[in-house]
């Protein structure tokens, strides 16, 4: 069956799809780094696409719309969302249906360590990136570390399994 208008630009671009028939359900990753793919891009790759393993999402134009589309995905181990100030807490409700992740990078979004707290369902989550307590990257004081460290001790009780790298430090 041809596509049409926008989907059958989208799925020439995206793998060079013609036929609807051939669009996938499943596919094993995605990456896009510093792209200009925003919430319509991926809207239409996840209103077919529902299974994916590996969602690596650096520098996009992406915001919480599309964190909403990704918690449709199905069988999500891995997703990367750093360095993007347009995903804030209103994804987190997003995030925490997303419970097959093992890996998630949210560092540098608006998101930080504090707002963890309430991704309560990732049991599986084994590494967590997140920046700390609003600071921007860089080498934290002694009274830094130890809030920080109050956070992730509290963050233990939640996600038992998981590893927290704080601005890409690891506190255990």
């Amino acid at each position: 069956m041809k596509l049409k208008g926008k989907e059958k630009n989208f799925w020439w671009n995206f793998a060079h799809i013609t036929d609807s028939r051939k669009i996938p359900t499943e596919i094993p990753g995605f990456t896009s780094i510093d792209s200009v793919e925003d919430d319509d891009y991926f809207a239409a790759l996840f209103d077919k696409v529902k299974i994916i393993h590996s969602i690596y999402l650096k520098e996009t134009k992406v915001t919480d719309e599309t964190v909403r589309y990704i918690s449709g995905v199905q069988q999500l181990k891995s997703l990367t969302l750093m360095k993007h100030p347009n995903i804030t807490t209103k994804s987190l409700p997003y995030l925490n249906k997303l419970t097959d992740l093992e890996y998630l990078d949210i560092w540098n979004t608006e998101i930080t360590i504090k707002d963890i707290h309430e991704l309560d369902q990732l049991k599986n989550l084994k590494e967590l990136y997140v920046a700390s307590l609003g600071y921007e990257f860089s080498t934290h004081s002694q009274m830094d570390s130890e809030l920080i460290l109050e956070e992730v001790i509290k963050l233990e009780s939640i996600l038992p399994n998981c590893k927290f790298y704080v601005d890409h430090r690891l506190y255990q």
